[in-house]
């Protein structure tokens, strides 16, 4: 009985899931989420009090998920570029319906209050932000990256890939490996041509405190 209730329970949170990132919060209903998981409103009912109780429960599943499929790459040998490239990978391979989960998070969060949202934040934060903040620190230590904030290099790395996320963006790439070099070089290098004679910069650069 209890592994029919779990496989129910997740049957509902992957249907939530494909239907979460494919229209607003908003617009679904819990209805919606029986229908495509062929079930009653009363079955969700049973596992989940509420639309707002099935979206966390689906976020916090898919969250801790991505954080177990992410860890690997903390500890890849190499230099901080190349974890930092292999954690990209993993992330970039993911199935293109979880990689848009996450961006539920930035999308949804400012719809709850309080500690539910300090919650779904911080659970988000785990999954990949903390993870990178990680190796950024790896970096800096090693001399790789330019003394900094660790932690805002690594919000900002995760803001730089969400970008890669969309259709258009992928058709520039054949596979997740090139994109996820490409990503991780544009970052770490910028995107100035290094043989232009003609752009180095005209002011000093402003550096941290």
């Amino acid at each position: 009985m209890a592994r029919n209730s779990e496989t129910t329970i997740a049957d509902l949170l992957d249907a939530a899931a494909r239907l979460f990132v494919s229209r607003p919060y908003d617009e679904l209903k819990l209805s919606d989420i029986a229908e495509a998981c062929g079930v009653t409103k009363g079955a969700i009912y049973h596992h989940f009090s509420s639309k707002e109780d099935v979206f966390l429960s689906m976020m916090a599943r898919k969250l801790a998920v991505l954080g177990e499929l992410l860890r690997p790459a903390l500890g890849y040998r190499g230099t901080a570029r190349d974890r930092l490239s292999r954690l990209t990978f993993l992330y970039l391979s993911l199935p293109a319906e979880d990689q848009r989960v996450m961006q539920l998070v930035r999308r949804d969060n400012q719809r709850f209050q309080g500690e539910t949202r300090t919650r779904l934040i911080r659970q988000y934060q785990a999954a990949l932000p903390d993870q990178l903040e990680q190796i950024m620190h790896s970096g800096i230590d090693a001399g790789e990256i330019i003394p900094g904030d660790a932690r805002l290099l690594a919000r900002l790395y995760a803001a730089h890939v969400e970008i890669y996320l969309s259709d258009s963006a992928r058709r520039h790439f054949s596979d997740a490996a090139q994109m996820a070099w490409y990503v991780t070089d544009l970052f770490l290098r910028g995107a100035a041509n290094r043989n232009c004679q003609d752009c180095a910069p005209t002011t000093p650069s402003a550096k941290p405190h």
